[in-house]
């Protein structure tokens, strides 16, 4: 029987989000320094008969995956992920297109429609000599974004904590992880 060896994952060294649209719009950031991903489940059932002192039968249905709930968190704001994540809009300078000036969130009262997307977030394999010699990508797809929650603190920077839901679609996989050697190129 051969011994299995773990990898040792470190770090976010890198954080992609993909939109699912028919252009497709790819933010990465390399300022993320924590995800937090809890599975959401359906759980399962569990019926017993019982008759007085004796079990005679157990009908059980497992617990199912749907999906992840996602936390990250970023060192920066970046305007562009508020407005995807939060759902709300960018207003840009008239001379500096790509110069964000103005950040509004959803309407109040409304419902919000927000881009789906797809979250990459890499990490690193290290040896026992500190070197990276491999990454690992977890991948989550059609991640709806929720509602940002501020803390706003004198002193203190401000780390925006992001949150999203990540739900497969009938026969897919909730969540991938592929092994690379190399990072790709941005």
């Amino acid at each position: 029987m051969p011994l299995l060896e773990g990898m040792t994952l470190v770090n976010i060294v890198r954080t992609e989000i993909v939109t699912e649209e028919t252009t497709p719009q790819t933010y990465v950031f390399e300022t993320a320094d924590e995800a937090s991903v809890e599975p959401h489940v359906s759980e399962g059932q569990e019926n017993i008969l019982r008759v007085k002192n004796q079990i005679l039968a157990i009908d059980r249905t497992e617990d199912i995956v749907v999906g992840y709930d996602l936390t990250f968190k970023d060192n920066t704001l970046i305007p562009e992920l508020l407005a995807l994540i939060d759902g709300g809009t960018l207003t840009y300078d008239d001379v500096e297109t790509d110069k964000v000036v103005k950040y509004e969130g959803p309407e109040s009262g409304k419902t919000v429609s927000r881009t789906k997307f797809t979250l990459n977030v890499y990490t690193e394999e290290k040896d026992e000599s500190g070197d990276t010699v491999k990454y690992a990508k977890f991948i989550f797809k059609h991640c709806k974004g929720k509602p940002v929650e501020f803390t706003l603190k004198d002193g203190e920077f401000y780390v925006p904590e992001l949150k999203a839901e990540s739900r497969s679609k009938s026969g897919e996989k909730p969540v991938a992880i592929e092994f690379l050697d190399t990072l790709p190129a941005i």
